[in-house]
């Protein structure tokens, strides 16, 4: 029987790996696409009946699920520092509020990218859409956007988590930095490989897809947007097969892909780089240049703690312990809940 903790011996700012919740496609597409059975990162607070993370809006603190609800495994860093200094840095980001796209979009976007196969001609094609429509998403958010100018970026779960890490190291001391074994790549394969085939090729243009309104759905509304995204999570997983090749022996990658990944990687860091945030637009002419597309993708992916997925945190991290499955009933959250 794995071990467990107890709700009163969590510290503030250990991390909760959220096991998938397969009644949701978003969730269980992510946990097929990350070979794992995690697919939430979020942090304990102060109060054990409370957690912070990066939800569907903003940077929250909320109630912890109710008991039963979904299986949480407990790391805490090793050589116990004060990780409620970790938390501090987290509230600041949860008393921001900043607009934020849907969290898990976002990372169904990037889990795409970072994918340990090249798609074949149907898969290439369900990945094209699917990462279309989360980037219509993502326009839609920047469109709205009402903090351009904040110091303090959107991130997703698993960025949230270890940036507020990766904050305290700078602003406390090293001990407080999440390392990771060889078995994690942040850099994502699929973008070096398309890096390098633009290197090898420096005169290519490509031909951008206006995105905008081109890929909503016929009735623009959220249900609308689910159940295609839905319909094209079922069909990546149905006809994704272990013959694909992997990436290494992957011949050249096609145009399509390359423009569904360029276009997702401009509006990402419209959304999330205070550099480019401000910009009133970042749409340029039909025809961009190979040169264009290798810069963006670049600057992408210096994005690292975005490509650090939640089963890396769990399995692929070397100074965190696991402290085992959380066990708590209502009571437990009462008790703590009369302090509120």
């Amino acid at each position: 029987m794995a071990d467990t903790i107890k709700l009163n011996e969590l510290k503030p700012g250990d991390l909760i790996l959220y096991e998938a919740d397969y009644s949701d496609f978003i969730s269980s597409t992510i946990a097929y696409l990350t070979h794992s059975t995690v697919t939430h990162t979020a942090l304990s607070d102060f109060n054990p009946a409370y957690i912070m993370e990066e939800g569907n809006k903003f940077a929250s603190r909320i109630p912890i699920d109710p008991p039963g609800s979904r299986v949480m495994h407990i790391l805490r860093l090793k050589n116990a520092p004060d990780t409620s200094k970790v938390d501090d840095i987290a509230m600041k980001y949860v008393e921001a509020k900043l607009p934020y796209p849907d969290a898990n979009l976002v990372l169904l976007g990037l889990y795409i990218i970072i994918g340990d196969f090249i798609p074949d001609t149907i898969t290439g094609d369900i990945i094209k859409n699917i990462l279309r429509l989360i980037t219509y998403e993502l326009i839609k958010f920047c469109n709205k956007i009402k903090s351009p100018d904040s110091d303090v970026p959107p991130m997703v779960c698993s960025e949230f988590a270890t940036f507020c890490y990766d904050e305290a190291a700078v602003s406390y001391g090293p001990e407080y930095k999440i390392h990771y074994n060889e078995k994690v790549n942040t850099i994502s394969s699929l973008i070096k490989r398309i890096i390098d085939q633009l290197i090898a090729d420096p005169d290519k243009t490509f031909k951008s897809h206006h995105i905008l309104g081109a890929e909503a759905p016929e009735n623009d509304s959220a249900e609308a947007s689910s159940d295609k995204l839905k319909m094209y999570c079922e069909q990546l997983i149905a006809h994704k097969s272990e013959s694909h090749p992997e990436i290494g022996s992957a011949k050249e990658i096609s145009d399509d892909i390359i423009m569904a990944i360029y276009n997702f990687a401009k509006w990402f860091l419209k959304a999330f780089d205070k550099d480019t945030s401000s910009e009133k637009s970042v749409e340029t002419s039909p025809i961009v240049t190979a040169e264009e597309v290798r810069t963006l993708l670049e600057k992408f992916l210096r994005f690292q703690e975005a490509f650090v997925t939640p089963e890396d945190i769990y399995s692929n991290s070397t100074n965190l312990d696991n402290l085992g499955v959380l066990t708590y009933s209502e009571e437990d959250i009462a008790e703590y809940n009369t302090t509120e």
